[in-house]
């Protein structure tokens, strides 16, 4: 063999040794990156599920808040009531005595 065959030979075998840790170096660049841009992503929808979660509690204690006060309104007219049926049979009374005296 000549010189120049081992030259050519080691020649391209560094250049096939150099592209394959080019290659190697750059895919775990690339794979590095789409992991980053996944969990970015990621993250965006946790935001996203943690704000949505944040706004359902929220509307639950205004709606809460709500259910409290048409409770009350509702035992405050059935009070009301009470109280009218009470004076109806008060007037009622007050009217038959207003017959008898005359009045």
């Amino acid at each position: 063999m000549g010189i120049d065959v081992i030259v050519t030979t080691a020649i391209a075998v560094a250049g096939a040794v150099g592209g394959f840790a080019g290659g190697r170096s750059t895919g775990n660049s690339n794979a590095m990156g789409i992991a980053t841009d996944t969990v970015e992503l990621l993250q965006v929808q946790v935001d996203s599920l943690v704000q949505r979660n944040r706004e359902k509690d929220s509307l639950i204690n205004d709606l809460h808040g709500r259910v409290e006060t048409l409770e009350s309104l509702i035992t405050q007219r059935a009070e009301v009531e009470a109280v009218h049926v009470e004076v109806k049979e008060v007037r009622g009374v007050v009217d038959k005595i207003a017959s008898k005296v005359g009045a």
